[in-house]
């Protein structure tokens, strides 16, 4: 009887110590332009995906997207770059986490936005059951 409790003891420590780590599954990115002018030569990579996005023109307050099948959610990073309206170009390396009560079986989309400073934030979205997209008709 002992044993059978330090063999649960032992799993149970096992458990919590190796921590809960889900299986998130992106399958869109988004690049948004809320700078003051229209931006060009934008190029996002998903690191160790096989993602790219690249799009020539990006206008003010527009955004530059792409959807595709489900790929493993990526732990390493994005590597963004953009050619401001002033031909200064813009770079950045963003690593967004997910949240934690995200959950798994739903897809995430990868969301960047440009700001007006150049700033960047890169954030996760999550779909909702039983709702499309803007881009589902």
């Amino acid at each position: 009887m002992n044993k059978i409790f330090l063999l649960a003891a032992c799993c149970l420590i096992g458990a919590c110590s190796s921590g809960y780590q889900p299986l998130y599954y992106f399958n869109e990115v988004q690049v948004v332009n809320l700078s003051e002018d229209g931006i060009r030569e934008v190029s996002l990579r998903v690191v160790d995906s096989g993602i790219g996005l690249n799009c020539e023109q990006v206008a003010k307050f527009a955004m530059c997207h792409d959807r595709f099948g489900r790929k493993r959610y990526p732990q390493q990073g994005l590597e963004l770059s953009w050619t401001q309206a002033d031909g200064s170009r813009g770079s950045d390396n963003p690593n967004p986490h997910v949240p934690a009560y995200f959950s798994p079986g739903l897809a995430l989309r990868i969301v960047i936005e440009i700001g007006q400073d150049g700033g960047v934030k890169a954030f996760y979205e999550q779909e909702e059951p039983g709702r499309g997209t803007l881009f589902d008709n």
